[in-house]
């Protein structure tokens, strides 16, 4: 029998204008809401991820709730952007992660699932990251990323 597969519901991405603002607002909802998640640092990181430069935070949840990141475009002229320019800040995507994520790969195709993509990416904050995606038309106009299980240290993404 195959080893079972750890998978998590890790995170809800929302991408906006200005990070600064984004995290001075989301720390005053979360003071009221979840203030468990301001236990840890928040820390702005600029990353990279094929040809698209943007700067991203992250709200830690406790144990396997799900993290809040903001993601911000830098530049005007990636996917990012433009998507931006056109829908305005909202939810970008909805990220799952896997303890092995070839065979959650393997097993995506295998379920028929379209992805964007046949390639593996690397989360340009920490290349040991792989990540895939769900093609949005696939799920309901939603983007999903499914990656490598993570871990926010010191408000920084590392690989678990």
């Amino acid at each position: 029998m195959p080893k079972a597969i750890h998978h998590r519901f890790a995170h809800v991405c929302i991408l906006v204008k200005d990070i600064d603002a984004a995290i001075d607002h989301y720390t005053h909802i979360l003071k009221a809401l979840a203030p468990q998640m301001l236990k840890g640092k928040i820390a702005k990181m600029p990353s990279r991820m094929d040809d698209i430069d943007y700067l991203t935070a992250f709200f830690p949840a406790i144990g396997e709730a799900c993290d809040i990141q903001l993601l911000q475009p830098v530049g005007t002229d990636s996917v990012l952007a433009q998507r931006l320019a056109e829908h305005g800040e909202g939810v970008h995507h909805i990220a799952f992660t896997t303890g092995h994520l070839p065979d959650t790969f393997t097993e995506l195709k295998e379920q028929g699932v379209r992805l964007h993509g046949d390639n593996f990416l690397k989360d340009g904050s920490n290349p040991k990251l792989q990540i895939v995606w769900v093609h949005p038309k696939y799920a309901h106009g939603v983007l999903i990323e499914v990656m490598d299980e993570y871990k926010l240290e010191d408000g920084w993404l590392k690989e678990a």
